[in-house]
């Protein structure tokens, strides 16, 4: 009895670890919450090159809209929903890795200067934003109108 008791335990240790070492790679990045009644303006600076981040914005009825904002070594602000007309019904979104856009449904990998042109029928959902005085700004009403893909 207690081999077969030590058997199971072992088991389930190594299942656990590589689930962890398995899911890692997959796993939903953290966003930065954001507010704002109309706009949501975000800091040019706090994007850097060459990198994904990831930001949540709750709006009035409690959903939980989630966004993209990719700036590409050439400077250049990329912005997309964390959803994709094609894989969206999962509920998955994008993960980063390697400095590339990762659909976390498909596997498909996004350079940032492209991820607007997708792959295939995967292709993340633009997302109109504006920069000026060192700032990017998202409306809110964007957001809102792609509510149906979250």
């Amino acid at each position: 009895m207690k081999r077969a008791k030590r058997f199971w335990v072992i088991a389930a240790s190594i299942g656990a670890i590589a689930a962890v070492a398995l899911g890692a790679s997959t796993m939903r990045p953290r966003c930065t919450p954001v507010s704002g009644d109309d706009r949501i303006n975000i800091p040019l600076a706090q994007l850097a090159r060459g990198a994904v981040s990831f930001f949540c914005y709750h709006d009035s009825a409690g959903d939980r809209l989630r966004f993209i904002l990719a700036r590409d070594e050439d400077g250049k602000v990329h912005a997309a929903l964390d959803a994709c007309r094609q894989c969206y019904s999962n509920h998955l979104g994008y993960t980063t890795s390697d400095g590339q856009l990762l659909c976390r449904f498909c596997g498909n990998r996004y350079n940032l200067r492209s991820m607007e042109k997708g792959q295939a029928s995967c292709v993340p959902v633009s997302l109109p934003n504006r920069q000026h005085d060192g700032m990017i700004e998202v409306r809110v009403s964007d957001l809102k109108q792609e509510r149906a893909l979250f």
